[in-house]
């Protein structure tokens, strides 16, 4: 790709190694000028507003004294807010399929995963200057490509049922299992299979990760 510009980039992770390594990988692109280094959500929101950049590259979820820059959800949504001209390439470790599809439906660039070669990483910060709304790197193209090509975004609908929405949304509000099957007039074996089928296709394994999920992505107001 023939750039016509230097790309001003902003790189966010709580773990000094990783921002060395990507520092070290992306200086060696003449396209590429790196001009913010923080390790927290908080500063780098702090550093934005001093010096805006065309991309930022950050971890999912950076604790910083229980700032809600610490939550990866808040954060994009910070970044795209006062920021919305700025491409958000999300680098993480993390490989929950739900949370990398609202990341997207969010207006992330693209989510690149740390176990993927570093040419990907790269890859998506030069498409930055394409046409591309988005960028799927190998692991996420194939269905979830051709989901999102079909006009389905990854719609939560296309996950849940509206029964498993429901139990869902009682069980975060707080209700028992017996009280959801009281108001739903159900069965405690249908109630816990709609609770589980939900638990497995967002990938979470705890209730505190469904209540956490729940609120984090606007599934329960």
């Amino acid at each position: 790709m023939n750039l016509k510009k230097v790309l001003h980039v902003a790189i966010a992770d709580d773990h000094p190694i990783v921002l060395g390594a990507l520092r070290g990988e992306l200086a060696r692109l003449p396209e590429i000028r790196i001009d913010l280094e923080v390790e927290n959500g908080e500063a780098l929101i702090s550093a934005l507003k001093r010096a805006p950049c065309e991309i930022v590259i950050t971890d999912f979820a950076m604790p910083a004294d229980d700032s809600d820059e610490s939550d990866g959800f808040a954060l994009v949504k910070r970044l795209k807010t006062e920021h919305p001209s700025t491409k958000v390439i999300v680098y993480t470790a993390m490989n929950n399929g739900a949370v990398i599809r609202r990341l997207y439906r969010m207006g992330v660039f693209a989510v690149i995963n740390k176990r993927e070669k570093t040419d990907e990483l790269i890859n998506a910060c030069l498409a930055t200057q394409s046409s591309k709304q988005l960028y799927f790197p190998v692991s996420l193209r194939g269905e979830l490509e051709m989901s999102w090509a079909q006009g389905e975004g990854f719609g939560l609908v296309r996950e849940l049922t509206q029964s498993e929405l429901e139990v869902v949304r009682l069980f975060v509000e707080g209700q028992t299992l017996g009280e959801i099957c009281e108001r739903l007039s159900r069965t405690p074996s249908t109630i816990s299979t709609h609770k589980n089928n939900a638990m497995r296709k967002l990938g979470l394994s705890t209730d505190a990760e469904l209540i956490k999920y729940a609120y984090s992505t606007g599934m329960i107001n």
